[in-house]
């Protein structure tokens, strides 16, 4: 429900817009399918579109590698919760079970198989939420928002953040008492890893163009190669960075399933 085109092609995506005599965008062309929030109301609406495709994959229809990207899982509930007007966690839980964990995910893990004429791959984001701790000397733990299905079942499961605060500090841009927000600086972390089984922690800067690694030959390098953007934000490409936030925390919270 927040999507933005103009933020898609400021990270990569490639398309084209499609504009009528007056010059006003209709359309938008491009090697992608797009669904929004407005088109798939359920976790089972989800499920039957990207079935839907794996479907007309294997018929040959779409003779591609597919990879599927679904921003977020919690924020869709379940068939019976939408019929019966309560968002009930349990069941969101149950649906997403049953349509991923038992049957999408299977299919997209057997298309990784040597025979198979394609590889597909799910990439989804997760929101989190905090259960308080057992006892008063534990410590709080982290459950994914819909049910661990997704988590169990992922390949590898990468985690931003942490668990008593965000995790995140604003890296800002200032110039002439004008402030804008230049990146995040977040604490990262690899949960879960059946791929090669390297896990490892680290910070990364996440931008409007993508993610940089934490240092400041990178920084330097990203504000080169964006001056226009800079120049239209900021005025200038002489400016300030400052921070400020909280990052430290040894423990990571989980945000990013794939």
């Amino acid at each position: 429900m927040k999507w933005s085109w103009e933020h898609a092609k400021e990270m990569g995506l490639q398309f084209e817009e499609v504009t009528d005599g007056d010059g006003n965008v209709l359309d938008y062309e491009g090697h992608f399918l797009y669904a929004d929030r407005g088109t798939l109301n359920t976790i089972e609406d989800v499920a039957v579109y990207i079935a839907d495709l794996l479907d007309e994959q294997a018929k040959g229809n779409l003779p591609f590698d597919m990879c599927f990207f679904w921003d977020s899982i919690g924020s869709v509930p379940c068939d019976l919760s939408v019929r019966s007007n309560k968002n009930n966690n349990e069941w969101n839980a149950g649906a997403m079970s049953t349509q991923f964990g038992n049957n999408l995910n299977q299919k997209i893990l057997l298309s990784r198989k040597e025979n198979s004429p394609y590889t597909n791959t799910l990439v989804a984001i997760n929101k989190v939420w905090t259960m308080k701790p057992e006892s008063p000397m534990g410590q709080p733990k982290l459950q994914n928002k819909g049910g661990m299905s997704m988590w169990y079942d992922a390949t590898l499961v990468i985690t931003f953040g942490n668990i008593t605060n965000p995790g995140t500090s604003k890296i800002k841009a200032i110039k002439d008492g004008l402030q804008v927000e230049f990146a995040k600086r977040t604490n990262v972390q690899i949960e879960k890893n059946h791929i090669g089984g390297v896990q490892s922690r680290g910070r990364i800067v996440m931008t409007s163009h993508g993610f940089l690694p934490d240092e400041k030959r990178a920084i330097d390098k990203y504000k080169d190669e964006h001056k226009d953007h800079w120049l239209k934000l900021v005025g200038s490409l002489d400016f300030d960075l400052i921070e400020e936030g909280d990052l430290e925390e040894d423990t990571i919270s989980p945000n990013l399933l794939d």
